[in-house]
């Protein structure tokens, strides 16, 4: 019989209660990767202070007896007692039980010898290594001192020592490797040759060799040595760069092993941190006479960073040979907040390792990230060497574990340690030093030491990995006829699983459980389908190994079927739920209980039901859906734009949709075809064609089909009422989106833009367009002129602005223009203009541009005519001052009635433009414009005529700068009649006596003149001879003018007259 949601299927009565209890508890499920944190080991120090834990170290004691221990270095520790020593250093051995106080110290006795050596202070512990299963244990103190004497001063040389012991901690004399003395700086010398060498700065251990560094040689520009047996043969092995630089820390670290630069011959790798002040790592390797060879020298990249302080060997990628890791806890990148750093450095099958970093891996702000960085071994046992990195001073102290793969280290760490999540009162630099590859509680996998300066240490053991190597998800049938359905039957789902443990122990069979949850349609709502005896998609089960292998569920179809052409995907994941303790516990409960999912393989499957279709061989739809769509007016002819006005009302939308066969594509059913319009607020759907296609809310949803046949055609008519268009609106925008869930990879919406045209509707009407005037009386100049009736007869004219229906806020301007006939064509006024007043919501005055009305600043004659502005400047344009000449009465004879027309067109009068702006107003808007005939240029010019009109006009305009808003120009023309009122004076009659004297005076005045002209003798003529003056000369020849021997040539003076000869005398 299937199995209930509610439960899971033949599950224990007795599991499902356990179950039920850890939910209810809020039972934490750990997905951490499998470095466990709640079963901890912690050993403490017995003497606060003493840097327990400075150095770690993972040793098997098969000697004696058989166990797993802790080494634990504590630099700082107090000396045994011996009445002259005070502090030491001291190793600590620890078990592996669950006190956190049952740490011995281990017996390595230096007797205090003050004349000789010095063991105050020697930091014994500073290095702490084991050989590996059944193997001794190193311990150095590298500030241990060598006494000489020269006379009575003493020379002290910290040459430093490291102690050799057996497997059991304790000391053997039989045992060479104990008995030597290891002893490998000469004391004799000075701090420029190996006096001041700290040898056991670093250590450790190979089967055949050990070796130390001694950053202090040769003016701390360091050294390495190494110590090989084979047999009883013994050889010393050491590094003296050619450099002639101090301070660089050579042997600050030092590692040695195999498959470096050589398939079997072993390397020395030994750090650098101050070489040329970025660090380098130097690649050593063996030479008869028993030196060491530089191969390789690998730089740092940044000053200071301290590149080389601490290294680690592993094969990252499993190729057979040593890969490098090398820590820089100093480094920093202040934009990026990055504090430390690990260069990943990938072997190149022996030859050498790349200059530059094959992955820099980067740690956050003042964590010294890469202080420490150890080779773990393989703790998930993946086939794939792992690496942990320290960074002690990021909060309380992380570990970060990476995990390595074919192609090397993965970037991103799988687990992080927090110290502070470990609920370790005063627990601080948590991850200073490091140490693993060895599996302590023998699950399988390899556990982890950390180390700290807060005088505790902390192993980490690892979970066991599990595996699923079984998981099926079968669904029958395949391929869904809805109509052989039953109310009881329609889908069968089978899944099964099987595990088995990563580490491969055959042995590993526990009873676990796996939580898994069934899915049917998970990326659809509403789903296809439900668990039987549920109205649920959704299934949780629990699932027990190696009990239960497989179990079978019903699922049902949902009512209102509408998608057949997407498969129905039924998906599964599963987790393996383990109550854990919610704060860590110290303990050694055995981990064989709480395994953990391999993180690396998915944890999740599906499978999927396809519906019977007519979709082809490949049960694959491909549709050729294809649209064309067009605004159209009521004619059904194509618009382009939309001329609108307050009287559109409707709008028409026609779209043609074909699912046609073609060359490229074809043409299947389109299933679940729709098509979706996004229309903008203006427009309201009113109706479709045919009825009930389409369904209106946000969006606009028409059904084509479902399916939507090959070849099959749908034309649609959608008509909208235009409701919201605006003088804002610049155009429509309708965006239509086929969509099918048949497959066609074509469909791209399609956007429709109807350019919007709006056209205000106002009108210009005017109450009279036609005035009566008249002209007359006496001629008055401007400088005499003092109010506006010294100009002449008035003149009122009154426009009215129909109303817009929509204010045009700052989108433009309405304005009325006038073309006033300001002047004739001499220059003289015409039509003198004294007030233009707006009466709309309420009344103020227009004051068009130029100064143009009321130039000459006139007194208006009542309140109402009064200008706005007082201070407006006075054109002046009589010179003569402010009296005018006197009034001029003319008479006028007796004429026939004559007419004549000023008008700007013709050029007999001269025209102004006024405009005036119209507000936004609901109203009809009053423009009243009034002005005075100006009376002396009538007189003076038109007295001739009885009758003179005057033309002018009116233009309503739009005044803007958006081109979608039009406006038809309103025009009207006025005029005015001037009749001619001068008073025409009749000649007066003269007597005719008084004729006939004027003319007798006027004829006895002129002989009176002739008389007394006659008597002056004005009427003689005198002769030219008469007149001329006569002299008496003589005539001197030419060839007589010479002047005589001994005289002088006459000068002629400039008072002299002028001479010339004459042939006629008078």
């Amino acid at each position: 019989m299937g199995p209930r949601p509610s439960r899971a299927p033949r599950a224990p009565r007795l599991m499902l209660c356990v179950l039920a209890l850890m939910v209810a508890a809020g039972g934490r499920v750990v997905s951490a990767f499998n470095l466990d944190t709640r079963f901890l080991v912690v050993k403490e120090a017995e003497n606060p202070g003493s840097l327990f834990g400075y150095s770690v170290a993972l040793h098997r004691q098969t000697e004696r007896q058989q166990r797993y221990l802790l080494l634990a270095g504590a630099p700082r520790e107090l000396a045994v007692p011996d009445g002259y020593t005070n502090r030491t250093g001291a190793v600590y051995l620890c078990p592996l039980t669950a006190h956190k106080d049952d740490c011995e110290r281990m017996d390595i006795t230096v007797k205090s010898d003050p004349g000789h050596h010095i063991i105050e202070d020697m930091w014994l512990g500073v290095t702490v290594a084991s050989q590996g299963p059944a193997g001794r244990v190193l311990v150095c103190a590298h500030r241990y001192t060598q006494v000489l004497w020269s006379g009575s001063e003493d020379q002290r040389r910290m040459v430093g020592k490291c102690f050799v012991r057996g497997n059991d901690l304790q000391l053997d004399p039989s045992d060479d490797w104990q008995t030597y003395h290891n002893e490998m700086c000469n004391s004799n010398t000075d701090y420029l040759e190996t006096g001041m060498c700290q040898l056991g700065t670093s250590g450790g251990f190979t089967q055949n060799t050990v070796y130390f560094g001694a950053p202090g040689a040769y003016n701390w520009k360091g050294n390495s040595y190494m110590i090989q047996r084979k047999d009883w043969d013994l050889s010393e092995y050491s590094y003296k760069d050619p450099e002639d630089q101090g301070n660089l820390y050579i042997g600050y670290t030092v590692q040695v092993g195999s498959a470096i630069l050589h398939p079997t011959d072993i390397t020395i790798v030994t750090g650098a941190p101050r070489h040329r002040h970025m660090g380098a790592v130097f690649l050593l390797s063996r030479e008869a006479g028993g030196d060491l060879r530089r191969r390789q020298l690998l730089e740092g990249s940044q000053v200071g960073a301290y590149f080389g302080s601490a290294i680690a060997l592993a094969d990252l990628n499993n190729d057979g040979w040593q890969d490098l890791l090398v820590g820089a806890p100093h480094y920093f990148e202040r934009k990026e907040e990055v504090g430390g750093a690990i260069y990943v450095f990938m072997n190149q099958a022996g030859t050498s390792f790349p200059a530059h970093p094959s992955l820099l891996l980067h740690g956050p702000s003042g964590s010294a990230f890469g202080f420490s960085v150890a080779s773990i071994g393989d703790i998930n046992q993946d086939g794939f060497q792992d690496i942990a990195v320290g960074a002690p001073f990021e909060g309380l102290g992380k570990v970060y574990i990476y995990h390595s793969s074919s192609w090397g280290l993965l970037r991103q760490p799988q687990q992080v340690i927090h110290g502070e999540k470990l609920g370790l009162p005063g627990l601080a630099t948590f991850g200073y030093s490091l140490s693993g590859q060895m599996d302590v509680d023998e699950n399988s996998y390899p556990d982890l030491l950390v180390g700290s300066l807060s005088d505790r240490i902390v192993l980490l053991r690892a979970r066991p990995v599990i595996n699923i190597v079984y998981k099926t998800l079968v669904a029958r049938p395949a391929v869904l006829d809805p109509a052989v359905c039953t109310p009881t039957s329609c889908v069968q789902v089978e899944l099964c699983f099987a595990y088995n443990q990563s580490a491969g122990n055959p042995n590993y069979r526990r009873n676990i459980t796996l939580a898994y949850t069934l899915e049917a349609d998970r990326d659809r709502r509403p789903p296809r389908l439900r668990f039987a005896g549920s109205e649920s998609a959704v299934f949780h089960g629990f699932f027990s190994m190696p009990e239960m292998r497989c179990q079978k569920l019903e699922l049902l179809l949902m009512d209102n079927l509408r998608d057949k052409l997407r498969p129905i995907i039924i998906s599964m994941n599963y987790s393996l739920p383990l109550r854990m303790p919610d704060r860590p516990r110290l303990g050694l409960r055995s981990l064989d209980a709480y395994p953990i999912l391999n993180e690396a393989q998915s944890l999740e499957n599906h499978t999927e039901i396809q519906f019977q279709k007519e979709c082809g061989p490949d049960n694959k739809c491909e549709s050729n859906l294809q649209m064309r769509a067009a605004f159209v007016s009521e004619q059904l002819q194509k618009l382009s734009r939309l001329q609108y006005s307050r009287d559109v009302r409707k709008l028409l939308l026609s779209i043609n949709v074909t699912n046609p066969r073609t060359s490229d594509r074809i043409g299947e059913d389109a299933h679940e075809a729709l098509l979706t319009l996004v229309v903008p607020p203006a427009l309201l759907l009113s109706s479709v064609r045919p009825s009930g296609a389409c369904q209106d809310n946000e969006t606009i949803f028409c059904e084509l089909g479902n399916p939507f046949k090959r070849n099959q055609r749908m034309e649609l008519l959608i008509a909208f009422e235009v409701t919201g268009v605006t003088l804002h609106t610049r155009d429509l925008q309708v965006q239509l989106q086929l969509s099918t869930s048949s497959h066609q990879d074509n469909l791209q919406p399609m956007t429709l833009t109807l350019l919007v045209d709006y056209t205000l509707q106002t009108s210009l009407s005017m109450v009279n367009h036609r005035l009566q005037s008249f002209f007359g009386g006496t001629v008055m100049g401007e400088s005499g002129m003092k109010t506006v009736e010294d100009v002449g007869s008035p003149l009122k004219y009154e426009f009215q602005v129909g109303p817009m229906g929509e204010g045009l806020v700052g989108l433009g301007t309405l304005v009325l223009g006038l073309e006033w006939p300001y002047e004739v064509s001499n220059g003289k006024w015409l039509l003198y203009p004294t007030e233009i007043t707006v009466h709309g919501n309420g009344s103020w005055p227009c004051q068009p541009p130029g100064d143009l009305v009321n130039p000459l600043n006139l007194t208006l004659s009542d309140p109402g005519d009064r200008p706005s502005s007082p201070q407006r400047r006075r054109r002046q344009l009589d010179p003569g001052g402010g009296q005018g000449p006197p009034p001029v009465t003319l008479a006028a004879a007796k004429k026939a009635k004559s007419e004549t027309v000023l008008t700007c067109a013709t050029g007999r009068a001269r025209c102004v433009w006024l405009e005036c702006p119209i507000p936004d107003a609901p109203i009809v808007t009053n423009v009243t414009v009034k002005a005075r005939v100006w009376n002396s240029t009538f007189i003076e010019d038109y007295r001739d005529f009885d009758r003179v009109r005057v033309n002018g006009g009116a233009t309503l305009f739009l005044r803007t700068s958006v081109p979608t808003i039009n406006m038809e120009n309103k025009t009207t023309w006025f005029s005015v009649d001037i009749d001619s009122e001068l008073v025409e004076e009749l000649p007066a009659e003269i007597e005719l006596w008084l004729v006939l004297v004027a003319v007798g005076a006027g004829l006895l005045l002129l002989g009176l003149i002739i008389l007394l002209l006659w008597k002056c003798d004005f009427f003689k003529r005198t002769r030219y001879y008469q007149i001329m003056p006569k002299y008496y000369a003589v005539r001197i020849r030419e060839e007589e003018r010479y002047p005589p021997p001994g005289s002088t040539l006459p000068t002629k003076k400039h008072w002299v007259t002028s001479w010339q000869t004459r042939d006629l005398y008078y």
